[in-house]
């Protein structure tokens, strides 16, 4: 089509040269040596544009000729990109729909013959990973560092999440604290930090890490509040079981005075107080917190104070305002009974102990204090009841072995 338009052009030319040499078609003598030519303008300009035009052709010709190795291994190229790019697409949707096999297989061709496989090997990995073969997903990750894009993060966030998935989260956390060196700010690797720093119990690192975590948006304003307190918790009892005290202190006076009043911080500070024979300070601080924010677990701690055992009586009488405003509350109607058992006034015991165990849904360690306290008071079917519903409430939380089947050597006692 190019060609007949080009003649088409030529044709055209010619018979314009033709239109203007008229009736006087000009005259043109070329000599050569003892060779002479002659002849009309109009066929010069005709033989001159065929010239040109066919020239052009084979030029065009040979250019294409010339480049047709290019174009060739250009377009291999692009067929090969459209290919892998078709892998990784079903690759990943196999991931997604948990065929971890068939989208190992799908990415690892992708790869093969991707310009840039890193992240066709990261996918077979993964891949690789959910269907349980760590072995061939290491390979994977190998091949994937080996490319140009190896200093991604996401082949080293992998290989730590498989660290982590097989329990490994020391090796886990020495490949994503070199990674936080790199990008610390990166959010998936915050993500892998917030979850490993809770597994291996570092509450430190997890009160560090917590503000980053929100102010990259990974943590809510609430969520972020919640974890920081949980691991100021943990880490206070942490240091209160080692006898650090000095942390122990420091822990305290960091947190706010909302944060001071959770039974989470409370209590290990109440029991660091008290085995440092602070009993007084101790009495203080759990009276301020129950104001602040009543929680009934940190009642339990009155019986702890050294001056409980000798003025049960006295106890009982300052504990028992708070019934007006926590009439239900088992951990109070508990801690009550107890003192009016070793005040020795049965009545109020037995009224503290009935009210105590008619509510539903008690925690066990309630109901097993009941239980004993039911044994104190020489009741034991009540003793007995509040037992078997300890077992009903842990039932689920404790390992419990099947039943032989029967004809077994356990069955009827043989070896």
């Amino acid at each position: 089509m190019r060609a007949l338009i080009k003649i088409l052009i030529v044709l055209g030319v010619a018979a314009a040269v033709v239109t203007l040499v008229g009736e006087g078609p000009g005259y043109v003598l070329i000599q050569v040596g003892d060779y002479t030519l002659e002849t009309t303008a109009a066929f010069v300009g005709v033989v001159l544009a065929l010239f040109l035009a066919f020239g052009w052709e084979i030029w065009g010709f040979l250019s294409a000729t010339w480049h047709a190795p290019s174009r060739l291994r250009e377009a291999r190229k692009q067929r090969r990109r459209r290919r892998s790019l078709t892998f990784l697409e079903e690759g990943t949707l196999a991931l997604e729909r948990g065929q971890a096999e068939r989208a190992r297989k799908l990415l690892a061709r992708g790869g093969r013959q991707a310009e840039a496989p890193a992240a066709f090997y990261v996918g077979a990995a993964r891949a690789a990973h959910q269907a349980g073969e760590d072995a061939a997903a290491e390979e994977f990750l190998a091949k994937a560092q080996n490319d140009a894009l190896s200093d991604d993060p996401a082949a080293t966030l992998l290989r730590a999440e498989i660290e982590m998935d097989a329990g490994r989260a020391e090796h886990a956390l020495a490949l994503l604290s070199s990674l936080e060196e790199q990008e610390p700010e990166n959010r998936q690797l915050l993500r892998r930090l917030l979850v490993l720093y809770r597994q291996v119990e570092d509450w430190e690192a997890l009160m560090r890490l917590v503000p980053r975590a929100r102010k990259a948006g990974i943590l809510s304003e609430g969520d972020a509040a919640e974890e920081l307190q949980e691991a100021r918790a943990r880490r206070l009892e942490q240091a209160r079981l080692a006898g650090n005290g000095v942390t122990v202190e420091r822990l305290w006076k960091e947190a706010s005075r909302e944060e001071r009043a959770d039974s989470r911080l409370m209590g290990p500070w109440i029991r660091y107080l008290l085995s440092e024979d602070r009993g007084q300070e101790a009495e203080r601080a759990l009276e301020q917190g129950l104001k602040r924010h009543w929680r009934g677990e940190l009642v339990d701690l009155y019986l702890a104070l050294p001056q409980a055992p000798g003025a049960a009586q006295e106890l009982l009488q300052r504990l028992e305002r708070w019934l007006s405003d926590h009439p239900r509350d088992p951990h109070l109607l508990t801690v009550l009974a107890q003192l009016a058992i070793a005040a020795r006034l049965w009545g109020k015991a037995d009224q503290y102990l009935e009210e105590a165990s008619s509510q539903e849904d008690l925690p066990a360690e309630i109901l097993l204090r009941l239980a004993h306290l039911y044994q104190e008071r020489e009741k034991p079917d009540q003793a007995l009841a509040c037992c078997r519903r300890s077992l009903t409430a842990l039932e689920g939380r404790i390992p419990v072995l099947p039943a032989p089947e029967p004809g077994m050597n356990g069955g009827n006692g043989k070896a």
